[in-house]
């Protein structure tokens, strides 16, 4: 299957925030010749591909991509047989009218969001934005009938198949973030033969739309020593300029500013040069808004990256990504890790300034010799996430 066909694959389920359980299945599939599948308590998917080596002397790296979507939730079945609903994340209400809905209830409910026809619209009405509130989906069926069929709190997905365009862009709802999820898959290709000496975490987050609760849950049982976020970032179109987005065609953006753990952007930077990967430098000076923010501040820190894919008119139903882009992306990525093969956890991205010896992503001045992520004035010497005030010393993980 490639990119493409994975892309449409997981267009063809619905999957709104917090409602991701048809992904789910989708993604583990196409994931699991290359990866230990699994899903934890929250929902996120996590894939682990396994060291060939012992891997404790070498970096734990966690890729994460979002998978769910932004969408819409029945709040009301009105009296003539409309149904009135919410958003779930951030719907553009622009987008809205004249669409093509599903209501996913206790079965398939298909209808439209009408319009009031512009030949009875007074001036004032058509100079007007229309919000939500004032949005109603018809199904063609009664009250009495839709109430045997849907509920408050059902979820509603837009109708929108992905379109493919000309010089190999595509187009549709959702590419925010199944362009990420499809990176993630084509790097398990590309390293589907490498003999990674550091165990690597492939992580679908859920909920991304709604708070990066996915991400958080994710990054606190992994425990990552280098965490990547892989999104979509502004595409530059009509309207919008060339310092808050970054061109279709000329390769994923790598994010620099206070969200990113600067010698990591370095390195993903590093490796596009080192390998002839076109790639632009995304400027975040304050967050992200993605991921990467939710990793970053996991436990006491994580080195944290992210490498995003240009798409053009974000958050509506016309999305439009670059395949090649999307490649590259995912090449880029490939290319880090295999740089970093050998490289033990020793000092790898270590803050500046700390002299907690062999510590990896400790408080700077800790002096806890090679423990990893355990709490500030611990003695647990390499035991890993142990109590403060453990004496566990080669203690197991999560010692008391």
């Amino acid at each position: 299957m490639d990119i493409k066909e994975f892309i449409s694959e997981m267009n063809s389920v619905p999957h709104v925030s917090g409602y991701e359980g048809a992904l789910v299945k989708v993604i583990s599939d196409a994931f699991s010749p290359y990866a230990d599948v699994s899903v934890d308590k929250f929902g996120n998917i996590v894939a682990r591909k396994c060291s060939c080596v012992d891997a404790a002397d070498y970096p734990k790296i966690m890729l994460c991509a979002h998978m769910d979507e932004i969408g819409m939730m029945v709040s009301a079945i009105c009296a003539n047989g409309f149904v009135k609903f919410t958003q779930i994340g951030g719907i553009d209400a622009r987008n809205m009218l004249a669409q093509e809905v599903t209501i996913y209830g206790r079965e398939k409910v298909y209808g439209v969001i009408g319009i009031k026809p512009p030949h009875i619209t007074t001036r004032e009405e058509a100079n007007k934005a229309v919000g939500l509130h004032d949005m109603a989906i018809d199904t063609g069926y009664s009250e009495e009938k839709l109430r045997t069929l849907i509920r408050p709190g059902d979820i509603i997905t837009i109708n929108q198949n992905i379109a493919e365009l000309q010089n190999g862009r595509i187009a549709g709802k959702a590419l925010d973030n199944m362009a990420g999820g499809a990176v993630m898959y084509q790097v398990m290709k590309n390293l589907e033969h490498f003999d990674n000496l550091s165990d690597i975490y492939y992580v679908a987050s859920a909920q991304e739309e709604v708070g990066l609760r996915g991400a958080v849950t994710a990054a606190y049982t992994i425990k990552p020593d280098i965490g990547i976020a892989i999104d979509v970032e502004f595409g530059r179109s009509e309207g919008v300029g060339e310092h808050e987005s970054i061109e279709l065609g000329k390769g994923p953006g790598v994010t620099i500013g206070p969200n990113i753990n600067r010698k990591l952007f370095e390195a993903l930077k590093q490796a596009a040069v080192d390998n002839n990967t076109p790639h632009q430098v995304l400027v975040a000076p304050h967050g992200s808004g993605t991921d990467a923010f939710a990793i970053q501040i996991s436990g006491c820190g994580v080195a944290t990256g992210l490498v995003s894919i240009p798409l053009k008119y974000m958050h509506s139903t016309v999305e439009m990504a670059a395949l090649s882009d999307i490649k590259n992306c995912a090449r880029l990525i490939s290319d880090y890790i295999i740089s970093i093969n050998n490289v033990k956890s020793a000092g790898l991205y270590r803050a500046e300034g700390s002299k907690n010896g062999n510590g990896l992503n400790c408080p700077e001045g800790s002096n806890r010799g090679k423990g990893l992520n355990c709490p500030e004035g611990s003695n647990s010497g390499e035991s890993l996430n142990c109590a403060e005030g453990s004496n566990s010393e080669k203690g197991g993980i999560l010692c008391s």
